[in-house]
């Protein structure tokens, strides 16, 4: 229902501005790239917005239900839920959907941390881009495996605030350092935007039920 209104307002929209432009004098083709972009900012900015930047969670959650049906966005409330059976049903729905070797081996990567089935994560991570995801995923892999110490490394190679404070928080579970994990979590959450700041502040509820109240911004 939301998307037929919306999509009724930007048709009535690019109606009653084409109009201005006839008005206004301004020739057919210059009219249609502008009617163009302006619908475009209507349509996409919004959403990207909050995939992207948006740190209010309430917002966020509210996009992602009204977004049920695409499985892009889903795949995060499910994966923050902890929904096995959605989060199995909807990457093999993107499997199918994107062929691309790289977004392949993102989506075989995600599946395989979330089961705890880390030689497949090590055997996918090979194939992802950008090589900050490519990093994160390794630094997990060797901290299961008890290299701490490269671990470390790779973390500090990592250019991304959220995803290497939250690979240190990690770190420091391993060492049972709860306090300087917790820490590090809430400012991986500090740092974070967007659908990842939903996820991560979902998982860390269930593991540092301590942490302070993320404020709405």
């Amino acid at each position: 229902m939301i998307w037929i209104i919306r999509n009724l307002v930007v048709f009535v929209f690019a109606i009653v501005m084409w109009k201005i432009m006839d008005h206004l004098h301004i020739n057919n083709a210059l009219a249609f790239v502008i009617i163009f972009i302006l619908m475009f900012l209507i349509l996409y900015v919004p959403i990207l917005f909050t995939v992207l930047w948006d740190s209010n969670l309430k917002r966020i959650e509210k996009f992602l239900m009204s977004n049920k049906s695409k499985p892009e966005y889903h795949l995060f409330y499910a994966l923050a839920h902890e929904i096995d059976e959605e989060v199995e049903d909807l990457i093999r729905l993107l499997l199918q959907k994107y062929k691309g070797i790289h977004k392949q081996a993102l989506y075989k990567t995600v599946f395989a941390f979330y089961k705890k089935e880390i030689l497949t994560v090590k055997e996918e991570i090979e194939f992802i881009k950008p090589l900050a995801y490519k990093n994160y995923y390794r630094a997990i892999v060797c901290m299961e495996e008890g290299n701490n110490a490269e671990a470390h490394k790779i973390i500090h190679e990592i250019p991304t605030p959220w995803m290497k404070n939250a690979l240190l928080s990690e770190l420091e579970l391993t060492s049972n350092h709860h306090a300087a994990a917790t820490e590090l979590a809430q400012q991986a959450l500090h740092q974070s935007k967007g659908l990842q700041k939903y996820v991560l502040f979902k998982t860390y509820q269930r593991k540092f039920p301590e942490m302070k109240p993320v404020k709405a911004r």
